[in-house]
C-alpha cells in the first residue's frame, strides 16, 4: 500500500474518531457542541490543557479510549503523510528523468552501474556523449546519480526498462552487468526491439564472448583478455601504446579514429590514394582501407590503391579534420 492511500485511511479514521468523540461527549457529560469538539482535540492531540467540563466515571473512560484510539490515529496519519510526501518528491525525480530522457536521441544505454559501466559513462561525459545509465540495484543507482548520470533504476533484461532508457531512439547499448547470463538476455532483447542498434557486451571469457556474438553483440570484449593484452603491449610494443593511448584518451591534443564511407559518386570514388592526396585537402592520416567487396581491412595502404564506392577509410585526426575526410568522401 501507497504513503497516500494509507494517508487517506487515516485521515478518514482521524474523522471517525473527532466525530464519535464529540457526540460522545454530547451524550455522556451533555457538553456542548464546541466543548465536547475541544475536549476530543485536546485529547487526541496531546496538548495538556485543562478540561472544560466535569468528567464522570463515564467521561473518564471514553476519554481513555480517545487517547489510545485517536493518538494512534494521529501518529499513524501524519506517518503516513511524511511517506506520501517522500514518494511524491521521488516521483517528481522521476518524472524529470523521463522528460530529460525523452528529449536524448542518439545516446547510448549502459546498463549497470559497476565498475565497468561507471568507466564507460566516465568516458562518454568526457567526450560530451549524452547517455543513460540503467541499474537495478537501489544503491548503485543512488551512487550513478551522486555523479550525475541519468538514471533509469529498473532491470535492463525486461523490454520495458529498455524502452523507459529511450532504446528506440538510442545509437549504441552496452551490456556491462556482472552476469553473462543478464547480459546474453540484454543483448537479445535489444537487437529484437531495434535491429540496428550497436551493441557491445561485457563478457568474463572467450566462451561468453563467442555466445555473446552468436546472440547478435557487434562486439564482444572480455576486460580481463583486454588488460592482458594491454600489459603485454606495454612490454613489447610501449611506442604503439602511447599512440594509441593519445588517440583513445581525451588528452591535450584531441584525436579521434572514424571510419568514413566512400560514397557514389564522391569525389575520392576511383581515384588513388596518392592521386586525391587526403592528407593534403583534410589533414586527417588514413591508416587503413576496408574493402567493400571483400571487406579485407588493409593497414598502411599502397598510396597506388584505388578507391571504390563502397570501400571504408579508417582515418585519424582533430575532429575537423575528419569532417573535412567525410566531406570528401561524400556523395
Amino acid at each position: 500500500m501507497t504513503g497516500s492511500a494509507r494517508a487517506r485511511i487515516g485521515a478518514v479514521i482521524l474523522v471517525v474518531v473527532l466525530v464519535v468523540g464529540t457526540v460522545g461527549f454530547m451524550l455522556v457529560e451533555h457538553a456542548s457542541l464546541l466543548e465536547s469538539l475541544y475536549m476530543v482535540v485536546i485529547t487526541i492531540s496531546t496538548v495538556g490543557f485543562r478540561e472544560v467540563v466535569d468528567l464522570s466515571e463515564a467521561g473518564r473512560l471514553l476519554t481513555m479510549g480517545l487517547i489510545v484510539v485517536g493518538v494512534g490515529t494521529l501518529f499513524f496519519t501524519a506517518a503516513a503523510v511524511m511517506e506520501m510526501a517522500v514518494e511524491n518528491i521521488s516521483e517528481r525525480r522521476q518524472g524529470q528523468v523521463e522528460r530529460k530522457i525523452e528529449h536524448l536521441s542518439g545516446h547510448t544505454i549502459i546498463c549497470g552501474w559497476g565498475r565497468v559501466g561507471r568507466g564507460v559513462w566516465e568516458i562518454h561525459e568526457e567526450r560530451d556523449v549524452p547517455s543513460v545509465v540503467i541499474e537495478r540495484d537501489a544503491a548503485a543507482a543512488e551512487a550513478a546519480k551522486a555523479y550525475g548520470a541519468v538514471v533509469v533504476e529498473g532491470d535492463a533484461t525486461h523490454d520495458e526498462t529498455l524502452e523507459r532508457a529511450g532504446l528506440a531512439r538510442a545509437s549504441a547499448l552496452v551490456a556491462a552487468v556482472n552476469s553473462d547470463s543478464d547480459n546474453l538476455v540484454i543483448v537479445l532483447s535489444a537487437k529484437a526491439l531495434h535491429r540496428n542498434l550497436l551493441v557491445v557486451a561485457r563478457a568474463s571469457d572467450l566462451e561468453a564472448e563467442h555466445k555473446l556474438l552468436l546472440a547478435g553483440a557487434n562486439q564482444a570484449v572480455s576486460p580481463q583478455s583486454v588488460g592482458a593484452r594491454r600489459l603485454a603491449s606495454l612490454v613489447i610494443q610501449p611506442e604503439l601504446t602511447d599512440f594509441i593511448d593519445l588517440v583513445a584518451r581525451r588528452g591535450p591534443v584531441e584525436y579521434r579514429v572514424q571510419r568514413v564511407p566512400v560514397m557514389e559518386g564522391c569525389t575520392v570514388s576511383n581515384q588513388t590514394l596518392r592521386g586525391v592526396d587526403l592528407r593534403q585537402k583534410s589533414g586527417a592520416i588514413v591508416i587503413a582501407v576496408e574493402r567493400g567487396d571483400t571487406g579485407e581491412l588493409s593497414f598502411n595502404p599502397d598510396p597506388g590503391a584505388v578507391l571504390q564506392p563502397g570501400d571504408v577509410l579508417v582515418g585519424v585526426g582533430l575532429p575537423g579534420q575528419l569532417e573535412r575526410l567525410v566531406a570528401l568522401c561524400a556523395g
